[in-house]
């Protein structure tokens, strides 16, 4: 089941239905008999194992693994009050009960990760083992769950967070269940911690009035722009010119990179509009992901505006744990280092990664020596237009050319890509604007870039105030057009041939 199909409609629909039903019945009754999260468990199980039923094996399994060994790790910190409620009561930690809860919280984070490490990595070590010693490679084709890189990451900052007592342990394993399988982020994120999620609403009883309908369609119609209109447009060009690499050579790719760049951002941060317009339906906030990162005027500062959640994660649960910054020079390269090779094989089995997560890395190392050197804290300068200018031009080059790396099949495509791409006084041969199986598509990329247009204007303009007609006017309309154009540039992608690519980070 994809968002794209009628499956997926329906589902939701029903699901919606669902659930302010039993919110009516709820308050009908003044009393809780059908919890309104249970209609969003059963809805995530459904969108989730639809493909494949063993899904839900591998996703109820790791989260019944977190859940036993969260509450082994606060056992006895549950207590029953006056009134009988079970209540969460810590006690002071004592060596003998911090090792303990250490030790519970890294049984769940060693199963977990094993089940990731094997599932998806264990033919890319197999290799590397094999090439390293000469031996015969043996390969297997597991079932990979999707989402799994996704939902381990929420899992082990659960367990991590009970060991530090940040959180409470989750007693109703349903409810924990939820929050792992939640079906707006089960697949791409946003990385929301159990805390995060509970407080903005995932457990809550929602009223139907209380949520505001024209701003989660309104999201949603923007994610279906940069996916549909933009991402996969875009994406058929790119796709050519990869296959027609042997004919490619400098201007060629160098526009190339640029259209991966908008694609992949597109594509990841559309993905992430629709989630959270959709969750908005249901009241529940998800997290922001991404932040016009396009505009950074330097890598850190990319970092803090691209998929936020997992730089969040990496600092929070790999960063900060090593020692963040606190610690000597050579200390802390290692940890930069440390924090970017997670980052790069956690988005997938391939040396390629590996050598975009160090390039980033090298890159915030050498920005960030001098001012670790001094031990000066990192303070946000004002500094001058012309020089933001710069540096935004400077990071946009950079994160165009590491995502080369990000979209070849293999180091060797990346490097030779790079090698062709510099040689900017070869004449190419294979054009994209005279291949004839992307003439009919021709139209549509004018459009896309248009509608670049359109949503930085539309990101940047100040709008009229929210409680206005002319703003609800102009939302509303908006909100058909998009989906209207969405909807036509699927259908005609389809026709074409071109049909609707999963999103890219789908893979990860």
């Amino acid at each position: 089941m994809t968002i794209f199909s009628f499956e997926f409609l329906i589902l939701l629909v029903a699901s919606f239905v669902l659930f302010y039903l039993v919110g009516l019945l709820n308050k009908t009754f003044k009393r809780t008999i059908v919890p309104q999260w249970s209609i969003l468990l059963i809805a995530s199980l459904v969108f989730y194992g639809f493909n494949n039923w063993i899904y839900l094996a591998f996703i109820g399994g790791s989260s019944l693994v977190s859940y036993i060994f969260a509450l082994l790790c606060q056992y006895k910190l549950f207590n029953k009050d006056e009134n009988g409620k079970t209540k969460f009561k810590p006690t002071k930690v004592v060596e003998v009960r911090k090792g303990y809860e250490n030790l519970m919280c890294a049984f769940s984070i060693i199963i977990n990760v094993s089940v990731l490490v094997v599932l998806k990595y264990f033919n890319f070590f197999s290799n590397g083992v094999a090439s390293l010693f000469h031996f015969t490679s043996f390969e297997t084709n597991f079932i990979i769950p999707l989402g799994i890189s996704f939902y381990t990451l929420s899992l082990i900052s659960y367990n991590v967070d009970i060991k530090r007592r940040i959180s409470e342990a989750e007693l109703n394993p349903l409810k924990f269940l939820l929050f792992v399988s939640y079906f707006p982020k089960v697949l791409q994120g946003p990385i929301s911690t159990y805390d995060k999620l509970k407080e903005d609403g995932l457990f809550n009883e929602h009223r139907f009035l209380d949520v505001d309908y024209l701003k989660s369609f309104y999201r949603i119609a923007i994610g279906l722009i940069k996916k549909i209109v933009i991402a996969n447009v875009l994406g058929l060009y790119v796709n050519s010119v990869y296959l027609n690499l042997d004919g490619s050579f400098g201007i060629n790719l160098i526009l190339t990179t640029f259209l991966y760049s908008i694609q992949l951002y597109c594509d990841f941060s559309g993905f992430m509009d629709i989630a959270i317009g959709v969750s908005g339906l249901f009241g529940i906030k998800l997290e922001e992901n991404f932040d016009t990162p396009y505009l950074s005027s330097s890598i850190q500062e990319f970092w803090r505006r691209w998929h936020i959640t997992l730089g969040n994660w990496l600092k929070k649960y790999i960063y900060i744990p090593l020692g963040g910054n606190r610690v000597s020079t050579i200390r802390w390269i290692i940890n930069i280092l440390i924090v970017w090779l997670v980052s790069g094989l956690w988005h997938g089995a391939n040396w390629t990664f590996i050598v975009w997560g160090l390039m980033h890395a090298l890159l915030i190392i050498i920005t960030g020596l001098p001012r670790q050197i001094k031990k000066a804290k990192q303070v946000e300068k004002n500094r001058s237009l012309p020089i933001r200018i710069v540096g935004t031009i400077l990071t946009f080059l950079f994160v165009n050319l590491s995502w080369v790396f990000f979209r070849a099949s293999n180091i060797q495509e990346a490097f030779r890509y790079i090698y062709q791409m510099v040689q900017v006084w070869v004449p190419s041969s294979y054009s994209i604007f005279a291949d004839p199986s992307l003439s009919k598509a021709h139209p549509f990329l004018i459009v896309s870039i248009a509608f670049v247009a359109i949503l930085i204007y539309l990101k940047f303009i100040k709008l009229p105030s929210k409680s206005s007609v002319l703003a609800f006017i102009s939302k509303y309309a908006l909100t058909i057009v998009f989906i209207s154009l969405s909807i036509f540039v699927f259908i005609y992608l389809n026709s074409i041939g071109g049909g609707v690519s999963s999103f890219i980070y789908f893979d990860f």
